[in-house]
Formats: C-alpha cells, sequence, structure tokens
C-alpha cells in the first residue's frame, strides 16, 4: 500500500506542476450549480457528479474552494472549461446547491450500500460513469462481433492480491479471478497493439482475449470502438471497490458484461438477461464455456436487453425529478462503501 500512495502522491504533484494555470475563480453574476462537499470526496465522485451535471443543466459548476480540493482536482480544469472554484470565503449566486445540510437543494450522501443490499432500484442513487474521457470524445463507430470475450485491465498482484475485496464485500478479488482465467483453454493473452493488428482477421471469434495494460493498453480514446468488437467482457471488480469504469463503457455500446458484483449496479443486473454471472473460482469457467457456445438468437436477445438497460438507468439522470431529495453518491473511501 505505500508503493500505492507514494505513486498516487507523485501522480498528484505532477499534475498539480502541469496544470495550476489553468484554475479558474467564478466572477460572474449568472446562478451556478454549487458543490459543497465533504473533505473525504474523490475525485472520480466529483467528477461523477459534475459530468451526469452538465448533461442536464446549463449552469457553471462551481466548486467550493479549499487548498485541498485545489490539489486533487487542479488536472480537470485544463479539460473542463465549465467547472470553478468559488472565491475563498465568498459564495455566487447559487441555482442549485449540492451538499450535505438540510437546506439543500440535493442533500448528499454516500450510503452507497443501500443500492448494492438491494436487486431494486434505487431512484436517488446517482448511476455511475464511464471513465471520465468518454464524455469528451465524440462516440465512437461500431464493430462487427469478431471476437468472443474481452478483459483488458491492470492485474499486477502486488495491487490486486489482497484481502480487500474479499474481506469487505465477499467477493472473488481481481487477482484471484485473472489467476483462474488464464488456465482456460479458449484465452489467448496478446497486448493492445495485437488485438487492433489482427482483429480483421476475425481469429478471436471463439476465443477469450486477455489484455494486460502492462503489455501496451488501447488507448482510452479508442477504447470502446475495438471494445464494441467483443460480445462479451469480463469484469472484475477494481482495488478497493467491485464498481469499475468498464462495465458501463460495455453495456454503452451493446456488449454483455460477465460480471460477479452485479448487484453495485442500480438496478442489480440479472443472469441470462442482461448479463451473464459468476460468484466462485469453479463458475468461472462454465460462465466461460457458456458465453463461447452461445448461439446467435440467445446472444441478440441479451444484447438488446443490455443496450435497453442502459439507455434506461445509465445513459442519463434526471436531478430536477430528485429535488429536496437525499441524493447517493459512490465514493471510493472504505467508510463509505462498507
Amino acid at each position: 500500500m505505500l508503493y500505492l500512495l507514494k505513486k498516487k502522491i507523485n501522480r498528484k504533484l505532477k499534475e498539480f506542476r502541469e496544470n495550476y494555470q489553468h484554475v479558474r475563480f467564478y466572477n460572474e453574476t449568472e446562478e451556478v450549480l454549487f458543490l459543497s462537499l465533504k473533505r473525504n470526496t474523490k475525485v472520480r465522485t466529483y467528477l461523477n457528479l459534475i459530468f451526469r451535471l452538465q448533461q442536464q443543466y446549463q449552469q457553471p459548476i462551481v466548486i467550493e474552494f479549499s487548498l485541498f480540493r485545489y490539489f486533487v482536482l487542479v488536472k480537470w480544469f485544463k479539460e473542463l472549461d465549465f467547472i470553478y472554484f468559488s472565491k475563498p470565503f465568498q459564495k455566487p449566486k447559487i441555482y442549485r446547491l449540492f451538499s450535505h445540510q438540510k437546506n439543500s437543494d440535493f442533500r448528499v450522501n454516500f450510503n452507497y450500500k443501500k443500492v448494492y443490499s438491494t436487486d431494486e432500484y434505487v431512484k436517488e442513487a446517482v448511476p455511475y460513469i464511464m471513465h471520465p474521457r468518454n464524455y469528451l470524445i465524440p462516440e465512437p463507430s461500431l464493430l462487427e462481433k469478431k471476437v468472443g470475450i474481452v478483459m483488458s485491465g491492470n492485474f499486477e498482484a502486488k495491487i490486486y492480491d489482497s484481502d480487500v475485496i474479499t474481506k469487505n464485500f465477499q467477493l472473488l478479488n481481481r487477482w484471484q479471478i485473472y489467476s483462474e482465467i488464464i488456465k482456460h483453454k479458449a484465452v489467448v493473452t496478446i497486448t493492445g497493439t495485437e488485438f487492433k493488428e489482427q482483429l480483421e482477421a476475425s481469429v478471436y471469434k471463439g476465443s477469450f482475449v486477455v489484455m494486460k495494460w502492462q503489455q501496451g493498453a488501447i488507448p482510452s480514446e479508442e477504447w470502446r470502438h475495438y471494445l464494441s468488437s467483443a460480445k462479451f467482457l469480463f469484469c472484475a471488480p477494481g482495488m478497493t471497490m467491485p464498481m469499475c469504469h468498464n462495465v458501463i463503457e460495455a453495456m454503452s455500446i451493446g456488449v454483455v458484461p460477465i460480471i460477479n458484483y452485479q448487484n453495485w449496479l442500480n438496478p442489480s443486473l440479472i443472469d441470462g438477461k442482461n448479463a451473464l454471472l459468476y460468484n466462485s473460482e469453479e463458475s468461472i469457467h462454465q460462465v466461460i464455456d457458456r458465453a463461447i457456445q452461445m448461439n446467435d438468437s440467445e446472444y441478440l436477445a441479451l444484447q438488446k436487453n443490455v443496450i435497453s438497460y442502459y439507455e434506461s438507468y445509465y445513459k442519463n439522470y434526471d436531478f430536477e425529478a430528485n429535488r429536496f431529495q437525499p441524493l447517493i453518491l459512490l465514493n471510493e473511501d472504505s467508510k463509505d462503501l462498507v
């Protein structure tokens, strides 16, 4: 964990040096969407809320200033020209207030356990987003299905072979899943570059393609375009929480998720309807065989349901329909997750 902390601090220092000149303080008279959130609010949580707000509202988004927020969010001021900090000790005119206080338009809490503890739809939970880069580029062109299953990511044991996921959420962790997957006869391990170069040859139709980021990842700007060539995406939990961006990315382009944390989606994904599920090392091999052997008509029905699910629950979120109600955000802090 010390290795990861040092790596994170060095990355943040680099981001600060490269981007501090892009930070803006709000100095206009227009009413704004004002975000006043707790100090332990993670960058991903801010981005989740910011991108969802930007889908619905035209008002500037102003974040309450603090030195800590300045440091951790600095990178995104270069990318997002519609966000600002408030001037220190000043508040702008507020159109909608997002905070933890009772008098807010939207009273924010981090009780995501309410979502993963039920199969039902929790209307006050803001849907998780794809990787932020996907909201800054045009929609990808989709490819013909030429790959059975894809799995792509970081699978380093020193990061993912821990008891955080197994202990807190009673799920197999990413390293356990990866270690079992690579035993399957259908698995082909290649780089992102090799995947792109060999895709047109249609050599992976009955294969499970595993791409390790350490060996060369497909750039995030191209990821969904190339992912769309797969029928299935094999999803594994993150480091501190199960939810990852890639399950949302997959569903957005009609790729069916194979997943073991279905309850973290809102509402829960259903086996054989809008996902394929696994829950043990033994079931990993069974679900791989099931996916590869699935006939076209069964797959097309599954894919249709996945697209419908994404359109209904993850494409947008109607904040105004939930005004003056609690608003749940997924915050990747252990004390907010368990």
